[in-house]
């Protein structure tokens, strides 16, 4: 089987459909879609999504607040005095 990748990402209509074609994706050389629409997809594997998934959180970002507490948890925030 050969395969193909979506060199951009892109909506087509299809066969009366709509479809979603994202960047990077691999489809089967042979897929009436790709046959329809070669223009859209390339046999060179530069063009493969390779994400990579994150371990932990990063350095950069703040950590993520929670707008209620939990049970027996105490509050962090503090109310302004009044008067001042």
């Amino acid at each position: 089987m050969d395969v193909v990748i979506a060199t951009d990402t892109v909506n087509v209509t299809w066969q009366g459909r709509r479809m979603h074609i994202p960047r990077g994706t691999a489809w089967d050389a042979s897929d009436p879609l790709v046959k329809e629409f070669p223009g859209l997809f390339s046999a060179d594997d530069r063009f493969v999504n390779r994400t990579v998934e994150r371990a932990g959180p990063v350095q950069d970002e703040p950590p993520v607040e929670r707008a209620t507490r939990a049970p027996g948890e105490r509050s962090q925030a503090r109310r302004p005095r009044a008067g001042k």
